[in-house]
């Protein structure tokens, strides 16, 4: 396992006024970064997962899952909250595919252990992993029992949603692989092949996360000081020949030749090199960051973003700096700064046009959506691509309604860009779909070859409330890495080949930056940078994920020190090192440099950043941050749009081609996102706001 991998941590939740536990000991209330950034680690975490077996003895036709906390029976007793299917051939994230089912007969949920033994229509093979699958859908599945502590004393009694995919708040559903067996071969996390044995008649428990990694060993049946515990591991391409158990409590007692360097209880930490900052002497190009003037352009931030003609299409975000923490959700996202117009800006000439989407002559079903706040979205050619987001809608009764949306819009972007500057109808300019696998927002996307891949994030419904994992309202990641084909024939819109990639541990992130890759061998894919926010710390992630030509998301073991937030990004190919750099363009961060004193300053809060950085990737997969003496005239870049100049010589999936480049060369221009005063705020009305700012990013070779 790469030792920079999210590990699982259970057993260490401590109790918390009223009898709710929670991680490590911190009761549950709004996270820190969350109240100043984007969403509420909320109150009542939900009940999770500490132990799956399958218990030795008896007829092979059980498992058991205990919970850390009290469950409502009727719910822990529902079989169709439960799946178990045989895990075949390929990636076992892959939880599109399947392998054969092996019916649930029933569940009898314990009360005194926490515990749900599943019994099974058929017995269980030997030495042969299951995925087990828990319902943790919001208002749905397995419920939990919340108990508060009102402030006369009283208590109240609630259910919620377990928190399946533990992440410290309620909703998500589980998953996870089981296996007994005297021979266990299994494939962990960064793709090292361990094979774990007994002798006689004891057997290996072994309960894995759904990325592979080891979550629990145990050995049932064994005789002390005789059983033999022995296992090999033999390094894959890309591991690190080390497959960590975390967790293997009953081992005291056997003849344990397990090598503590080979199957450790937990990874070794290695720190990535520190950044430096650029130069001729280490960098073949340098950077020029300039304001350009553009009065007429709007304060905005979070939007979608493209280009034709010369000329920008922007909607949706938000013209509001950053959000609060309010009880009812209203104040947090004021209905007021939701950005419900579409603006057309020509940065030639700084003329500007705008329409709100209601007078395009879209039904608001429509365009509702389009008007929300961080969609993913991508541009091929005129047409523009948009998914999910978030916002709210007013009804009738003067409701306030916050949702997640569930479309998926494809538009010309020519056609809007015409009905806005010529103040007419844009009903043939959008199609749209809707399914519940679109329902994301604070996700990425962007392709390989012909598939979309839609890329981490969340769904978040209601008022940023606190209120999550219950019928009022709910905040669950996806996990996923999700892909498919768009079939687009300019009249009919529809998907295939749904495909999802799930790893609790490492996906759970949300408002990273995706960048298009090119890698030493020429193929293309991607690569996620970053994202927030990490469990149970709620921080920014440092180890990035390369979503390879294959289409599956892996680990990297490179731990990123800047700009964990979304901000504006460009990367670059070199055709002559087989290095792609990845320049990220301010935002938010981990660490900030100071050229006055040369410290490089960590802040676990995240703070607003002016720093510009280069993170370029070696032919070798090797990673390090160059820092461009080059920096913004103040914290910009989060939450940003970045619109790249026409023309540029490139791969097919924008990867500019460094080489090619001759002379100075404006690569593109920055445009609005949050604006601070300060590096960590703690009043967001008055010290952020949407920005209105263009920034021209210029590029200037220094080889020949």
């Amino acid at each position: 396992m790469s030792p920079q991998r999210v590990k699982d941590v259970r057993g260490n939740r401590g109790r918390c006024p009223g009898g709710r536990r929670s991680r490590a000991g911190a009761c549950p209330s709004a996270e820190a970064l969350e109240a100043r950034i984007a969403l509420s680690f909320a109150g009542g975490t939900g009940a999770v997962v500490i132990g799956l077996t399958e218990p030795a003895g008896g007829g092979r036709d059980t498992i058991v899952a205990a919970f850390d906390g009290p469950l409502v029976p009727a719910t822990a007793q529902d079989v169709a909250n439960y799946r178990v299917n045989a895990v075949g051939p390929g990636n076992p994230e892959m939880i599109t595919s399947t392998g054969a089912p092996v019916p649930v007969l029933s569940a009898r949920y314990d009360s005194a252990t926490q515990q749900v033994t599943l019994t099974l229509g058929s017995p269980l093979a030997l030495n042969q992993f299951y995925r087990v699958w828990i319902n943790g859908q919001p208002g749905a599945g397995v419920q939990d029992v919340l108990t508060t502590t009102n402030p006369d004393g009283s208590t109240t009694v609630t259910n919620q949603t377990i928190d399946g995919d533990a992440d410290d708040t309620a909703a998500g559903d589980f998953y996870g692989l089981v296996a007994r067996g005297n021979r266990l071969t299994f494939t962990d996390g960064d793709g090292d092949r361990a094979r774990i044995r007994t002798s006689g008649s004891a057997t290996v428990q072994l309960w894995r996360q759904l990325n592979g990694d080891v979550a629990e060993l145990g050995v049932a049946g064994a005789v002390p000081g005789r059983t033999v515990l022995s296992g090999t591991v033999h390094r894959g391409r890309g591991g690190d020949g080390v497959v960590a158990l975390n967790s293997a409590p009953d081992l005291v007692n056997l003849n344990n030749r397990l090598s503590p360097a080979r199957f450790p209880l937990q990874a070794a930490t290695t720190l990535a090199p520190a950044p430096v900052v650029a130069s001729p002497r280490n960098l073949p190009y340098s950077l020029r960051i300039e304001a350009v003037p553009l009065p007429s352009a709007p304060s905005i931030q979070s939007a979608v973003s493209a280009q034709s003609g010369g000329k920008w299409l922007v909607f949706g975000g938000r013209t509001n700096g950053l959000h609060g923490f309010d009880a009812t959700g209203v104040a947090s996202f004021p209905p007021s700064f939701q950005n419900n117009d579409i603006f057309v800006i020509d940065p030639s000439t700084g003329q500007t046009w705008s329409e709100p989407w209601s007078a395009t002559g879209l039904p608001e079903s429509t365009w509702a959506s389009l008007a929300s706040s961080n969609q993913e979205f991508y541009q091929q050619g005129d047409r523009l691509y948009a998914v999910g987001g978030y916002s709210s809608t007013t009804d009738s009764a003067g409701n306030v309604n916050f949702r997640t949306y569930d479309t998926l819009s494809s538009i010309s972007v020519s056609g809007l860009m015409a009905a806005v500057m010529n103040q007419g109808p844009a009903a043939g300019a959008v199609r749209q779909i809707r399914d519940p696998r679109f329902e994301v927002t604070g996700g990425d996307i962007g392709t390989i070859g012909d598939r979309t891949y839609l890329v981490f994030g969340q769904d978040f419904q209601g008022g940023y409330n606190g209120n999550t994992g219950t019928s009022n309202g709910s905040q669950v990641y996806t996990d996923e890495i999700r892909s498919f084909r768009i079939l687009d024939t300019g009249q009919t819109l529809a998907i295939a080949d749904y495909q999802a990639q799930r790893d609790p541990l490492n996906f759970r992130r949300r408002d990273g930056n995706i960048v298009p890759a090119v890698f030493p061998n020429g193929k293309q894919g991607l690569i996620y940078y970053g994202g927030v926010f990490t469990v149970p710390a709620g921080g920014g992630y440092r180890n990035p994920v390369v979503i390879g030509p294959d289409g599956v998301g892996r680990v990297d073991n490179y731990q990123q020190y800047f700009s964990q937030y979304t901000s504006g990004n460009v990367t670059l190919f070199d055709r002559r090192t087989k290095a792609l750099d990845s320049i990220l363009l301010g935002g938010i961060s981990l660490y900030d440099y100071d050229f006055a004193t040369g410290a490089l300053n960590q802040d676990t809060e995240l703070p607003f950043v002016d720093d510009v950085t280069s993170l370029v990737r070696g032919r070798n997969g090797s990673s390090r941050e160059y820092i461009m003496p080059s920096q913004f005239p103040g914290l910009y870049g989060a939450a940003a749009s970045y619109l790249a100049s026409a023309g540029l010589p490139a791969s097919s999936n924008g990867v500019i081609d460094l080489r090619s480049l001759k002379g100075p060369t404006t690569l593109g221009y920055l445009y609005g996102g949050i604006v601070s005063t300060v590096g960590d705020t703690t009043n967001p009305a008055s010290q952020t706001t949407a920005s209105s700012r263009v920034f021209r990013v210029t590029i200037v070779p220094n080889f020949s």
